[in-house]
């Protein structure tokens, strides 16, 4: 991989994703808790189904976005194809095919891999509710980690799925 394609995988789609990710939740956990000076821990709207929700909702939104903006980044030359091999190859072998495909299969498979040890340790230390700005900085925390985590992954799949489908060119005689 080149130092572009790295910069381009963990910088921009790492830590951009990153905060990305925070700056969206905080907003959306502003505009969803403006009318409550806390949450409760358990119920419709709550600390641990809002957890559960921003878990597949990250990595599946990421999936559509990601898709987009992949194809847009290689058309405009920003990024070329990447041809993985290994143990990673294996990983990103295993996602699903198509974009809405993945996003629900990876969105489905991040709410235990993320969101259920945050709200277990929420349970276990026992928090029963939290203050409005606590729980948007633990959203917004949230899903920067769950983002700079899922996103390279994500990245790396569309552009290995399109290194098969792009025409390499052959050297010059």
């Amino acid at each position: 991989m080149s130092p572009r394609q790295r910069f381009y995988l963990f910088g921009q789609n790492g830590i951009g994703a990153a905060l990305v990710n925070a700056a969206i939740n905080w907003a959306l956990g502003w505009a969803m808790t403006r009318h409550l000076a806390r949450l409760p821990m358990w119920g419709m709207t709550s600390v641990g189904t809002d957890l559960l929700g921003t878990a597949f909702g990250v990595t599946f939104g990421t999936c559509l976005v990601m898709a987009l903006q992949v194809r847009r980044d290689l058309t405009h030359g920003r990024i070329s194809p990447v041809a993985l091999s290994g143990p990673l190859e294996a990983l990103v072998g295993r996602f699903p095919q198509g974009v809405l495909r993945r996003g629900l299969g990876l969105g489905a498979l991040s709410v235990p891999v993320f969101a259920l040890p945050v709200v277990a340790a929420l349970a276990a230390s026992g928090v029963h509710a939290m203050d409005r700005v606590p729980f948007l900085v633990l959203k917004s925390s949230f899903s920067a980690v769950e983002g700079a985590i899922v996103t390279p992954l994500i990245v790396l799949a569309a552009l290995s799925g399109v290194s098969v489908r792009v025409p390499q060119t052959a050297p010059a005689p």
